[in-house]
């Protein structure tokens, strides 16, 4: 089993998401093991598409987001494992099979300002409109 050390390596993470060519965005994805999620604390791996490539940082996690997180996702080690190994595209199985939980910051709108709401959609997730 990987260690949340190891599901959080920013250098992995950055590498998936360079080979993933994401867009620029104006808000960040912060990616929390379900351990630190339950105990309210630990590290929060956040990134964000940049023209340069991804910037990726582990930030400290002691209940709350900074401002810039527009999206968090939250799964085990072995479910992040599986993300930074096979890309992106593993995501919305992980989701339909209960291993990782994404969870919006912001309403469409706001995803749809920051440059995110493309890849909301490419996970499958659907937001109502009402």
């Amino acid at each position: 089993m990987e260690t949340a050390g190891t599901a959080l390596d920013c250098a992995a993470w950055k590498a998936m998401l360079d080979r993933e060519g994401l867009a620029a965005a104006d808000a960040s994805v912060g990616v929390l093991t379900k351990d630190a999620f339950s105990a309210r604390r630990g590290r929060v791996l956040v990134w964000r598409g940049s023209s340069g490539g991804a910037s990726v940082a582990l930030r400290d996690f002691c209940g709350d987001f900074d401002a810039d997180v527009a999206m968090l996702l939250v799964a085990d080690d072995e479910a992040l494992a599986a993300v930074v190994e096979q890309g992106l595209a593993e995501v919305p199985q992980l989701v339909r099979r209960g291993k990782l939980h994404p969870y919006m910051l912001r309403s469409l709108d706001g995803l749809e300002a920051a440059g995110l709401a493309d890849f909301v959609e490419d996970f499958g997730l659907v937001f109502p409109r009402h």
